[in-house]
C-alpha cells in the first residue's frame, strides 16, 4: 500500500488526544484508589480522630491531586506548543509497507512501522505511540476501513 492523507487539527482536537492520554495513562484502578482515600479522610475526620493518620491520608491526596494536575498540564502544555508552532494546523500522513511519514510545516520524520509500538484508537483520534519518545496525534476523520485495517496490521505485526 502507497497512500497519503492530510489532516487537520484544532485546539480541541489536541486537548481531547491529551485528556485520552491523561486518563488511560493514570489507569482507572489508580482513579478508585484515590477516591477510596478521599473517603477515608472523610470517614477519619467524621470520626473525631485528629492522630498522625488523617495528617497522611491529607497529605497523599494533597500531593497526588498535585501531581495529577500537574503532570496533564505539562503534557497540555507541550501538544499546545506544538500546535501553536504550526503556521497552518495541517500535517500530510505517508503509509506505505516499510514506512510511517509524517510532514508539517514544522517538520518531518519517517519511522520505520518497527519503531511504532501500540496504537490507541478512539472515534476522532489515534494515538500511535513510537518506542521511547512519546506519541503522535493521528485524526481519523480522512482515513477509510481499508487504512485503519492496514495501519493496525503493520504495527501488529
Amino acid at each position: 500500500m502507497n497512500r497519503e492523507i492530510t489532516v487537520s487539527y484544532s485546539r480541541e482536537l489536541i486537548k481531547f488526544a491529551v485528556w485520552k492520554f491523561w486518563t488511560r495513562n493514570i489507569g482507572l484502578r489508580n482513579f478508585v484508589i484515590f477516591a477510596l482515600v478521599c473517603v477515608a479522610f472523610i470517614l477519619v475526620f467524621l470520626s473525631g480522630d485528629c492522630s498522625w493518620f488523617l495528617g497522611f491520608l491529607g497529605a497523599a491526596i494533597v500531593f497526588s491531586f498535585g501531581l495529577g494536575c500537574v503532570s496533564y498540564f505539562i503534557s497540555l502544555r507541550s501538544s499546545m506548543k506544538k500546535f501553536n508552532r504550526m503556521e497552518t494546523p495541517t500535517a500530510k500522513f505517508r503509509f506505505t509497507d516499510e514506512r510511517i511519514g509524517i510532514e508539517s510545516n514544522i517538520g518531518w520524520t519517517e519511522l520505520s512501522w518497527k519503531m511504532i509500538e501500540k496504537i490507541w484508537e478512539y472515534p476522532s483520534v489515534w494515538l500511535i505511540f513510537i518506542a521511547k519518545q512519546g506519541y503522535v496525534t493521528l485524526p481519523t476523520a480522512n482515513h477509510d476501513d481499508e487504512l485503519k485495517q492496514f495501519i493496525v496490521r503493520k504495527v501488529r505485526s
